[in-house]
């Protein structure tokens, strides 16, 4: 999957918006992979997207027909099955959800926790908004909760305090709490934390016919809450130039990301899943790696789509936030190495997230080998969608040239059909000799059959 921000929303039967800020995502191409789909399997068969990510390719082919989504990550599920399945509100269900949320005594309890650094975050953006950097700097360097050592008196103060009123109500460890207690002051406002702390809560408690619902409409609000650059969870903002000197240009960004109301964001997402169309298919999401889903679940697809990694860029470090709400788990965090020590990453990423093979350069033709082989066994075609960018190219070099990835597959399939997105060429590669170059900035359908 590309590593390029897609920022446009999601086609679902006519209507427009994205679910989340997705790395990769193929929303600007769902449509011609949908007619490319229907071109390599004309009967209109069920289709398994293999790599389902945000769920945009999906969602685009539901109204024709039947699709198994599968991916390794629960959040991707998650979205899938809110999608491809959408739960049923009235607008009278959300208000009265949200009002409950807010009205909630665990809502009251912990915010009343992190009083402290709500109050120490808001006075400090107010400084800042002045032109005095230093203090919000402090607070974005010594984050989150569960990290933060240092600081200045004040700060630390406010950690000790927030921390020991978190013990006093019994909000010191478990998954209830952990979105304030690894993300808050990293990704999000303490109080932004602290509200989707509750709305996580709140959806776990749903029964399994509007849990997907909830945590969807959980997942797309901290998407577009999060104060990132690029509203991803891989890197928390850097408040410092190389010099040591406080960005100023981030300081419009940080205010207007972290006064942003959680509660009436996530009313809107809740409004707006609940309102999807429903099909006349019949529709699945998963959470299964590539190799269980074509041994256990496609036995009846007459199509495979599958759109894996195509760069040393591993998923589950973007989404990990995501991940954590849905898991509704306390993970053991990640360490590295710094200042000749190791220390606990200041992302707070899950220490078990997956590795994709797709991104292990020594792993990778093992995988598409395995995918290949499966796929072929069920005796249906598969469709690719893969970059031609060449290795040796600076920028986010393939893992794979789509020479070796055909190579490879004429070992399984008798052909292989390139297919350029924007239909310029479709070179027939039965033999390798019959590779020709294709433009570096392009992406390509590969067509096994």
């Amino acid at each position: 999957m590309e590593v390029g921000l897609e920022m446009s929303p999601l086609a679902v039967a006519g209507r427009s918006w994205r679910p989340i800020h997705y790395l990769g995502s193929k929303l600007r191409l769902a449509e011609k992979i949908r007619e490319l789909l229907a071109q390599v399997d004309p009967k209109m068969g069920p289709v398994c997207d293999l790599f389902a990510g945000s769920g945009t390719v999906a969602a685009r082919l539901a109204s024709s027909r039947d699709v198994v989504a599968a991916d390794i990550q629960e959040y991707s599920r998650v979205l899938c099955s809110a999608v491809l399945n959408p739960a049923r509100i009235t607008a009278d269900e959300i208000q009265r959800i949200v009002a409950e949320a807010a009205s909630s005594e665990f809502y009251r309890e912990l915010t009343w926790a992190a009083e402290p650094l709500i109050s120490q975050e808001q006075r400090r953006i107010a400084l800042a908004q002045r032109g005095h950097l230093e203090p919000i700097c402090e607070l974005l360097e010594n984050s989150p909760i569960i990290l933060c050592n240092g600081g200045d008196s004040s700060l630390k103060s406010a950690i000790r305090e927030s921390r020991r009123r978190l013990e006093t109500k019994g909000f010191s460890r478990g998954p209830r709490t952990i979105t304030l207690r690894h993300f808050g002051g990293v990704y999000f406002s303490y109080l932004q934390a602290v509200q989707l702390s509750t709305l996580v809560a709140q959806a776990h408690t749903q029964g399994k016919d509007r849990k997907d619902l909830f945590l969807a409409a959980v997942m797309s609000t901290a998407s577009e809450v999060v104060n990132t650059v690029g509203k991803q969870f891989a890197q928390p903002l850097q408040a410092r130039d190389s010099t040591g000197a406080p960005k100023p240009h981030l300081i419009e960004k940080i205010s207007r990301d972290r006064q942003l109301d959680s509660f009436n964001i996530f009313s809107r997402w809740l409004e707006q899943y609940g309102s999807l169309p429903t099909t006349d298919h019949s529709h699945v999401a998963r959470r299964s790696d590539f190799i269980t889903t074509l041994e256990r679940y496609c036995e009846d697809v007459g199509v495979i789509y599958a759109d894996p990694p195509y760069t040393r860029d591993h998923y589950s470090r973007y989404y990990h936030v995501l991940e954590t709400m849905c898991l509704c788990d306390e993970p053991q965090i990640s360490f590295g190495k710094a200042d000749g020590r190791m220390k606990p990453l200041r992302g707070v990423y899950r220490n078990d997230r997956h590795q994709s093979p797709f991104c292990i350069k020594s792993q990778a033709p093992e995988a598409f080998e395995q995918m290949f082989s499966r796929a072929r066994k069920l005796g249906v075609p598969l469709v690719l969608s893969y970059s031609p960018l060449p290795t040796s190219s600076k920028p986010r070099p393939r893992v794979m040239t789509i020479e070796s990835i055909s190579t490879l597959a004429l070992r399984f399939f008798k052909t292989v059909d390139r297919v350029a997105v924007k239909g310029v060429t479709h070179n027939k590669l039965n033999t390798i000799k019959h590779n020709s170059e294709a433009s570096a900035d392009a992406e390509l359908f590969l067509i096994f059959t």
